[in-house]
Formats: structure tokens, sequence, C-alpha cells
């Protein structure tokens, strides 16, 4: 049975297993980035970054729709499959045309294009990943997922460092990503097979073509919104300044985003729950929301105000003074990190009540923001500008999907004010850091501003012994 305990247990399981993979993602990217340099950072950024974009036109939307639609646990769940993965195959055939038609006429003589090749291959094959495990979602199962994550960035690590040790080639880099993807694609392949008896057979129904575009549409727009809103500012930093540009906002960009593995745990075991809720308990739905987001804020928070101090350390220690012209985008970018995370349980929330129409039209908006605010401030401050826009953004997506959200819950007193306290917390442990980290080596003062929020959580009974223990026994409870 679907309840708020399943929910933390699956949320609980993914999470770490996304602990784990970002993680090793980050000390990966560090590494390379030591490794590379500033301008060779940026390419490598720029041609995982530019094809990624263009990953949402080989899935318009059918992923989310497909967990949503398994969830429900119509009885259809193998033809729903069916007739999106052929759908699929058509769309991706489609993009990889315009990927690489776009890639030859703008990239012409430059480094970058022999790079685009190769991503435009691997964002195809996790294209189809995600397909799968949208399937594996939808049956409230994130065991396997996380396994694949974690193996596929053991992949990435284990080549591409010992690669980076020999060369600094770019292809022979990326394309360690290639067999790691490959890998992920044949093993939640066998999963879907095996473990959920689903085949891959080609349908073509017209009657169910239609039901499907008419439910995705909305998630198709939001999901093209969301990636330009996401990649638009590297793509204009490479067009405006070139590769040493986007290599440093690279560094600050993968700082404040490794840490979006905290709210993707918790939606992708939200995310079914939502849908499910909605249509039988709207007092289970008020209750499981009112949770993830007054736990996203908590996490958010001390994260943000940690990050904001130790910004100077981060970028000269952990990197190369090199990159020091990152240290104030980085400040800039983690600001906005509460918003960040909240708008995905707001965005999730949106899509399982059947308001994608609304959630496309805040994603839409942010998105011309974002554009108009890119192309003002690039120009006069550089990467500064480009950190600027995408803070502000965060701010007016979160602003809209807020005010939508309303309409269907309501954040309970309780939520806000110990959001408050958290938000005091915050600032008194980034106090305590600032100061700190005169006396004693940096790295323990993250350490010591750990405990002191903790301790302030606890003392001030926001956090409790009885709902850590909840959240233990969630995250080893067997199924």
């Amino acid at each position: 049975m679907l309840n708020a305990q399943k929910v933390t247990a699956n949320s609980s399981f993914f999470l770490s297993a996304l602990v784990i993979q970002k993680v090793l993602s980050f000390v990966y990217f560090t590494i390379l980035a030591r490794g590379l340099g500033v301008e060779l950072t940026g390419r490598y950024f720029f041609a995982i970054s530019f094809a990624t974009m263009f990953a949402v036109l080989m899935d318009l939307g059918l992923a989310p729709v497909l967990t949503r639609e398994v969830a429900r646990q119509s009885g259809n769940e193998q033809k729903w499959f069916q007739q999106i993965f052929s759908l699929k195959l058509l769309l991706t055939f489609l993009s990889i045309l315009i990927l690489l038609s776009l890639n030859f006429f703008l990239f012409s003589g430059d480094p970058v294009q022999a790079l685009l090749y190769l991503t435009t291959l691997i964002v195809a094959i996790d294209s189809f990943t995600l397909l799968f495990y949208a399937y594996i979602r939808g049956q409230q199962n994130l065991k396997f997922e996380a396994l694949g994550t974690i193996i596929f960035q053991l992949i990435v690590m284990l080549l591409g460092l010992t690669l980076l040790f020999f060369t600094k080639n770019l292809v022979l880099i990326i394309s360690v990503l290639f067999f790691a993807s490959l890998f992920n694609l044949i093993f939640s392949g066998i999963v879907l097979n095996l473990k959920f008896k689903t085949k891959l057979n080609l349908l073509w129904q017209k009657d169910l073509l239609q039901k499907i575009f008419l439910i995705t549409w909305p998630f198709a727009l939001s999901a093209i919104f969301a990636k330009i809103y996401a990649y638009l500012d590297t793509f204009l930093l490479k067009m405006f300044l070139g590769d040493s540009a986007v290599g440093f906002y690279s560094v600050a960009y993968k700082i404040t985003f490794a840490w979006q593995f905290i709210p993707l745990g918790l939606v992708a075991a939200l995310y079914p729950a939502f849908s499910h809720f909605f249509l039988h308990d709207k007092t289970e739905l008020n209750k499981v929301f009112n949770k993830g987001f007054l736990y996203l804020a908590l996490v958010a928070l001390p994260i943000l105000s940690g990050i904001i101090v130790l910004a100077p350390e981060i970028i000269l220690k952990v990197y190369k003074p090199e990159f020091a012209a990152a240290i104030l985008p980085l400040q800039i970018l983690i600001a906005s990190l509460a918003f960040l995370f909240m708008n995905f349980a707001l965005s999730s929330l949106l899509n399982s009540a059947n308001l994608q129409k609304t959630n496309t039209r805040n994603l839409a908006l942010t998105m011309f923001f974002n554009l108009l605010a890119n192309l003002f401030l690039i120009p006069f401050l550089g990467v500064l500008g480009a950190a600027l826009a995408s803070s502000f953004s965060t701010l007016v997506l979160f602003s809209l999907n807020l005010k939508a959200a309303l309409k269907i819950v309501k954040i309970h007193h309780q939520a806000l004010r110990n959001i408050f306290l958290a938000l005091i917390a915050s600032i008194l442990m980034a106090a305590l850091v600032y100061f700190s980290k005169m006396i004693i080596w940096w790295p323990l003062t993250i350490l010591l501003g750990v405990v002191f929020y903790a301790s302030f959580l606890l003392a001030s009974k926001i956090l409790t012994w009885q709902e850590i223990k909840y959240w233990r026994r969630s995250i080893f409870k067997k199924d």
C-alpha cells in the first residue's frame, strides 16, 4: 500500500544512492577541471551541456507521463510503455538529425564540433535509459535505478581518471561517458524485461497516440522551456566570450547544481505519490507536500550559507587559483539554492495535479525572463551576469509555482515557522564558520557548522529525535 512511510523509504534509498553518485561526480569533475585547465574544462562542459539541451526533443515529456500512468495502476501499463517507446524511437532519430545539423553550421572549425558528435550519441542512449527507469519509478521501485546510477558513476570515474593520467584528449575522455551510458541502458533494459516482464515491442495505435499527445504536450513544452532555461547561459557565454568564460562558469555551476541530487531524490518518490494522493487522499497529499517542502528548505539553507562564506577557499584550494574568477559567480548562484530546491517539489505537485499547462506557462515566462536577463547582463558583466540572470530566474519561477501550488495545498503555519527558524540558524552558522576559518583549518569549519546547525534544529524542536528515528527506519526498512 502506498503511504507516507513508503514514500520516505523510497526517497531515502534513492537519495542515498544519489549522494554517492553526486559525490563521485563532483570529485571526478574537480579532478578533471584541475587537470584540463580553464579552457579545456569550458570546452568539455559546453559539449555536454549543448547536447543535453536537445535531449528534451528526444523525450518531449514522455517519461513523466509514463511514470504517472503506471503509478495510477490503470491496467494498461504495458501498452502505454510500448507506444511511448515506439514514439521515442522516431523522436530520437529526428532530434539527432537536428542536433548534428546545428553542430555542422554553428561550430564549423571549432574544436567543440568533434565533441558534439559524441555527446549527441550519449544523450540519445541516456534518453532511452530515462524511459526505462520512468516505468520502474511508476512501480514505486527506485532500488534498481539507484544501483545503476552508482555503477554508471564508478565506470566514469575509474576510466576517466585513468585516461586523464595519460592524455588530455577530450574525445577520449568524453568516450568514457559513452561506455558508462551504454552499460546503464543495458542494465535498465534487463531489469525492465526480467523483473517487470516488459517487452520492447513496437506499437502504433492511433487512439492511444492521440491520448498521449493530449496529455504530453504540456509536459513537452515544460521540458523544452526548462532545458533552454537551464543551458541558455552556457550557450550565450560560449557565443559572446568563448571557452574560458564557460570554464569559469562551469565550476560555479557544477558546485551549485551538484546539490540537485537532494530534491531529485525526494521528488523521484514524491511524484508518483502526489499523483496517487491527488486522486485518492487530499489530506495525505497535503501532509506529504508539507513534509517535502520543509525538508528541502532545512537542507538547502545551511548549504547555501556555508558555501557563500567558504567560496574563496573552495575555488582557490579545491580547484586552482586560475579559477579565481569563479568565486563571485558561485556565491551568486548558490544564494538561490533554497528556491531551486523547493521548485522541484512545486513543479512536481503541479504536474501530478493535472496542471501541466500552468507549469508550462510558468517555465515559459521564466525562460523568456532568463533569455532577456542573459542578453542584457552577459555583455556588460560576463560570467557574473550569467550568474545573476540564473539566480533571478530561479526566484521568478519559485514565485510563479508557489502561487499556483497554493490553490492545491496549504502550507502549514508550523512549516513556515520552522523554515524561518532554520534561516536564522543558517545565518548564525555562516557567521560562526566565517570567523572560525580565520583560526582553524577551513574544512574543519564545515563540521563545526553542521554540529551547530543540527543542535539548533534539535533545541528549537524543528527536528525531533522521533523524526530522525522515523527516517532511520525508512532507510533500513525492507520491503
